[in-house]
């Protein structure tokens, strides 16, 4: 009987839990542990107003990485124009995880192989109402499509897939973050994540059929002796070596598409050497990009025995303002008269990012 009573007693404050009640209970603040200029990541901060929404601009990591980082970080306030600016960057997402804030840590890299920071928050966090920022509808937005997408977890996974990312720009301190950018610049929060398809348009790139299917090359250039391993496979492209003056080279023909939102060359490269000088390059390794005819648009790195290093380096270069156009990629290797260079192509990859219907 008294426990009968002690229940009608209770009724009463059953009332009072309303839903934002519930809310609270399931979420305490605890959960989202803000530290960091919490404020501005959310959008909480009295100048989120000054982020225009409805206007973006586009700009590219490299650019990004490339604003001088300032002097102080105002707790509660924005850097102008960089922290009042909707960014847009088109990239390769990387590497993900949920972070201690229940924050998705992004990991971009750009098409020079650097990197950056975004994340998207978790809505709850935002406010415990939800109220009091202007990016809740995007960040719920960004965060249902990479949910749809992917499972995060407390530890990095990988992706690799193009992504489009819309958010808004913010410094960070640097406290060893996987993927930090030198001045500290993230997009956060992102209000928009779009996924690409990826399409890869070299023919042959790992050199596996050991012949010169898809590639045009010089002589002797195709490789599977021990003397010069290949990055993966059982063959590499063997450019160089010779102890004179000796010129290699390699050519493929593709085609950008015109839709192409991102387009990227990447290549693995080993290079050793005879020289021992440190100041003069004898022996180089010319990257171009020439149109159809072989008259040469672009120079994109050169090479030479001054750049050897033990193992393969992975090499990444913007092939998007070619868009549209039938390209060569074109490797020319040119040898002195002594002392040998070698430098060792594999793994020769174009990955072409579009947007993808499917994936909105």
């Amino acid at each position: 009987m008294k426990l009968y009573r002690r229940m009608w007693l209770l009724l009463p404050l059953l009332f009072l839990i309303t839903p934002r009640t519930l809310r609270a209970i399931a979420a305490p603040s605890s959960l989202c542990p803000g530290v960091e200029r919490w404020s501005v990541k959310t959008g909480t901060d009295p100048d989120a107003g000054l982020v225009n929404l409805n206007s973006s601009t586009s700009t590219t990591v490299e650019t990004l990485r490339a604003i001088a980082a300032p002097s102080s970080l105002p707790a509660n306030s924005r850097i102008k124009p960089t922290e009042t600016t909707q960014w847009v960057i088109t990239g390769m997402l990387m590497q993900y995880k949920l972070e201690d804030d229940k924050d998705y840590h992004l990991v971009i890299k750009g098409t020079s192989g650097n990197t950056m920071i975004v994340e998207i928050p978790l809505p709850d966090c935002v406010k415990p109402s939800g109220s009091g920022t202007p990016f809740l509808a995007g960040i719920k937005n960004a965060r249902d499509k990479f949910n749809h997408k992917f499972t995060a977890t407390t530890s990095f996974q990988t992706a690799n897939v193009f992504v489009q990312i819309k958010g808004v720009g913010f410094f960070d301190t640097l406290h060893l973050q996987t993927g930090v950018a030198p001045n500290g610049i993230e997009l956060h929060p992102v209000l928009d994540i779009n996924f690409l398809t990826t399409t890869q348009h070299v023919g042959n790139p790992g050199f596996e059929d050991g012949a010169t299917s898809s590639w045009t090359l010089s002589s002797d250039v195709i490789n599977s002796s021990a003397a010069e391993p290949p990055h993966t496979g059982s063959w590499d492209a063997w450019m160089g070596g010779y102890q004179t003056t000796h010129t290699d080279t390699a050519l493929q023909e593709v085609t950008i598409p015109a839709g192409a939102n991102i387009a990227t060359l990447t290549f693995w490269l080993h290079i050793d050497t005879a020289e021992t000088t440190t100041t003069t390059a004898f022996d180089t390794l010319k990257v171009q990009i020439r149109n159809s005819s072989g008259t040469v648009l672009s120079t994109l790195a050169t090479y030479s025995n001054l750049n050897h290093a033990s193992g393969y380096q992975q090499k990444s270069f913007n092939l998007t303002p070619f868009k549209g156009q039938t390209i060569q990629i074109f490797f020319t290797a040119s040898d002195d008269v002594s002392l040998q260079t070698s430098f060792v192509l594999d793994d020769v990859n174009v990955n072409v990012g579009q947007l993808c219907p499917s994936c909105l």
